[in-house]
């Protein structure tokens, strides 16, 4: 919980006292235990949580933080402990608003202490507390927990830079740290890293060589996500997310002088020597991480700590294995499926069901929008399928309000494109995100045909993302988040994390968040009713996550293609800036999607689209519900 921010008093202020002194190996740094006192020489706790930015960050003393580090390392009870520092390019990675914001604290299988680092946060923290702390990057600690790990009998394991840059660090040991315990080297290509079960054996063979510490430098933030989802699988007792360390061990990046340092001026001293790799990182989306800093710090009432286990409820299983309850029973999952002439697609579809149907209860309802009965008699096949009738072309949103209206009592509602096939176990990790985290909405990773990952998580629309994409599209894919809508980062589809939205065609629906949102949007008919609903989703104050275990396949273009649709597809994009954005902020996002559309001209549908935009009267003339009364099959 933040709390308000608060003026440094004098009474407020501590003075430091020594409480004990451990002398750090071949160093011969001299580490001080600090335990600080009050004016009135009261002892009071040497460290206290902060959020900085949405981070929750322990401000501590040099000397507690790494005997706190050392003793998790010889402790066999406590879970492992992930450490890293934070910095700006932290915050704009975790904190508010940023692409893995909450990521960390979601996990179950270890526990983060996040240390300040960078002289914004040191800053921060002195004006959030009147007291000065200092910074703890991950370059000043290494020193002394290697001499201490050394002193101590501690295997230290090294994942990450490259080979070359390792063998550095090995020579370079021979002379400075001769009796230190290394358990092994590891520098894994990135395809390794971004593949889960090639992550899982690389963790396996570093539990086989048993290291009580592993420094981990992968760069962030790919580190402290690797260390979150399979730290805990290398047996390491704590892992230190620590970024650049393999070449300050090297002797490849020089530090920065001690005036340089003492000046905040390390950004610029790195810049310097690094400035193609780091230029984008300080200039451009520094700024932003400052202000989130500013705007989204405080002081923090308790500590991080790692969630507990949860285990996904699981009602009674079906009738018979790979088989759909009815209606009226109470399932696990009600999957809500619109249909229009899909009759050649709903076999896959249901064969796939059947199997994620053998451990957990699943219903499926069917609202079919076709004007002939060829998918209905389709359907005919599976008695154990709820087949609706709509009558009429409902569209997607329609269809969804009536499928959930004969889906009956569930605990949760997926909505799936009938031109999906789901791998098997997909639901399973959806439904287990949703518990884990308390999401109102879950989506998995979608695949082509090709076997490539569609890029389906999306950002918030805005006139700047429209702009960005009409001159764009899908090239310059690296280009900053506000200037696209969609999410072309190939990491992100890689990691658990907050969405904004993400494509209709599978998401998972809490049951609660779905009866305190209410129905779809039916004015969207097609195309926007997604994004309507996740952002009333957000405004109910439910998060929207995404699960990259969970893999489904889409043929895409289900819903037909036709001049018409495109023309739909810009002015329902309209729609929903007029629904959400000022009127002024509605005319610009218009006139930009309408320069887009113009641009096009010479491509199908675009020309119908253009008119559309110039013109709101020929709105009634693109594709909307045509009800007609309807019945169940």
């Amino acid at each position: 919980m933040l709390l308000p921010k608060v003026r440094p008093t004098r009474n407020a202020l501590h003075r430091v006292v020594p409480h004990r002194t451990l002398t750090s190996g071949l160093s011969g740094r001299s580490l001080l235990l600090q335990r600080p006192m009050d004016d009135d020489g009261a002892t009071t706790s040497p460290d206290r949580w902060v959020s900085m930015g949405g981070v929750p960050v322990k401000l501590m003393e040099f000397g507690p933080a790494i005997e706190e580090i050392l003793s998790r390392a010889g402790d066999t009870g406590a879970p492992p402990l992930g450490v890293c520092s934070a910095n700006l390019d932290h915050i704009r990675h975790f904190g508010s608003g940023g692409r893995w914001a909450e990521t960390l604290e979601q996990s179950r299988s270890l526990e983060w202490l996040t240390l300040i680092d960078g002289a914004p946060l040191a800053t921060e923290a002195r004006r959030l507390t009147a007291k000065a702390w200092p910074r703890l990057a991950g370059s000043d600690l290494v020193g002394p927990l290697l001499d201490e790990a050394e002193r101590r009998g501690l295997s230290v394991g090294f994942l990450g830079g490259s080979v070359e840059t390792q063998e550095q660090i090995r020579t370079n040991f021979e002379v400075a740290r001769p009796k230190l315990a290394v358990a092994g080297w590891w520098a894994p290509p990135r395809s390794t890293l971004g593949d889960d079960s090639a992550s899982r054996e690389l963790a396996a063979t570093i539990a086989g060589a048993a290291p009580e510490i592993l420094i981990v430098g992968l760069g962030k933030p790919r580190q402290e996500l690797w260390i979150s989802e399979y730290g805990a699988l290398t047996g390491a007792k704590v892992l230190l997310a620590f970024g650049a360390v393999v070449d300050f061990l090297a002797g490849h990046i020089r530090r920065a002088p001690s005036w340089v340092s003492s000046n905040s001026l390390e950004w610029a001293w790195r810049l310097a020597l690094e400035p193609r790799r780091l230029a984008r990182r300080y200039l451009v989306e520094g700024p932003e991480a400052y202000l989130r800093l500013r705007r989204d710090s405080g002081l923090s009432r308790t500590p991080a700590r790692p969630l507990p286990s949860m285990d996904v409820p699981e009602r009674a299983p079906s009738r018979a294995p790979g088989s759909f309850l009815p209606a009226g029973a109470a399932a696990d999952v009600a999957v809500v499926v619109v249909t229009y002439n899909n009759h050649d697609d709903i076999g896959p579809l249901v064969l796939g069901l059947r199997k994620e149907a053998m451990n957990q209860s699943i219903k499926v309802v069917v609202a079919d929008n076709s004007p002939d009965d060829h998918t209905l008699n389709a359907l005919a096949q599976y008695p154990d399928v709820i087949a609706i009738r709509t009558g009429g072309n409902l569209g997607y949103a329609g269809g969804i309000n009536a499928a959930l209206s004969a889906a009956g009592e569930a605990g949760t509602y997926l909505i799936l494109n009938p031109d999906l096939r789901i791998e098997e176990g997909a639901i399973s990790a959806m439904r287990r995100r949703l518990a884990q985290t308390g999401a109102g909405v879950v989506v998995p990773v979608l695949l082509d045909d090709d076997g490539s990952i569609y890029p389906s998580l999306r950002r918030e629309p805005g006139i700047l993302r429209a702009l960005g994409d009409a001159v764009l599209g899908s090239h310059m894919r690296k280009r900053p988040g506000w200037l696209s809508e969609m999410d072309f980062d190939e990491e992100s589809y890689l990691h658990g994390h907050r969405v904004e939205w993400a494509t209709g065609a599978a998401l998972l629906l809490d049951a609660g968040a779905a009866r305190a949102v209410g129905a779809w949007d039916e004015r969207f008919f097609l195309y926007s009713e997604e994004t309507d609903y996740c952002h009333r989703m957000r405004q109910a104050g439910y998060s929207i996550w995404f699960e990259p275990s969970a893999r489904m396949w889409h043929k895409r273009g289900g819903s037909g293609a036709s001049p018409q649709l495109v023309a739909l597809m810009s002015v329902n994009r309209v729609r929903y800036a007029e629904k959400y954005l000022g009127r002024g902020r509605v005319v610009a996002f218009r006139g930009v999607v309408l320069a887009a559309e113009v641009a096009r001209l010479g491509k199908p549908g675009h020309r119908e689209a253009a008119w559309a935009l110039a013109s709101r009267r020929r709105w009634d003339q693109l594709p909307h519900a045509v009800p007609d009364g309807g019945g169940d099959l």
